[in-house]
């Protein structure tokens, strides 16, 4: 489902049931690697990571212009917020992909959700559990962290193209 330009969202529920607990507990094995310099992300070592990357490669070619990847190194990085680690700040992953998507897997009852800057305006996206959205990699963004015990769960998977973002999200149509 498009719900602007450049923000596609699905709910992958339906895939992840079944592995859902494997990869929350994924999530919390590796949070002693958090690393705040990074905004609360860190590197996700889980078995279930080709699988979400076909999930997320299925999803782009369903909705996007065709695109030929540069490589298959494949890193899955975990969002992590909760009282104790409430770090954010506005960035983009120019510098890392082309094309951007989050996976969210646990969100506090007061989610406040993920902003955009888009043509100079802010759009606030409210995630559900198990939304996943995929956006261009130029796209600002600002996770609202948790500042409850209630933990903010989310992954983060790129993919790095030889075309760009923006003929990619058929923007220059």
């Amino acid at each position: 489902m498009k719900i602007n330009d450049e923000i596609y969202k699905f709910n992958l529920k339906k895939e992840l049931k079944n592995i859902y607990p494997f990869l929350i507990e994924d999530c919390f094995k590796y949070k002693n690697r958090l690393n705040i310099k990074f905004g609360n992300s860190y590197l996700l070592e889980t078995k279930y990571n080709n699988y979400l990357y076909d999930i997320f490669i299925k999803y782009c070619n369903k909705v996007l212009n065709k695109f030929t990847l540069k490589d298959n190194d494949f890193k899955c990085w975990c969002y992590y917020s909760d009282i104790t680690f409430t770090k954010a700040n506005w960035h983009n992953h120019k510098k890392s992909s082309t094309i951007n998507s989050v996976i969210y897997l646990n969100l506090p009852k007061k989610e406040k959700g993920i902003d955009f800057k888009i043509n100079n305006k802010i759009f606030n996206f409210m995630p559900k559990k198990f939304d996943f959205i995929i956006f261009p990699n130029y796209l600002e963004h600002y996770p609202y962290p948790s500042n409850t015990d209630e933990p903010r769960i989310s992954l983060n998977l790129e993919l790095r193209c030889f075309e760009d973002s923006r003929k990619i999200f058929k923007l220059n149509d």
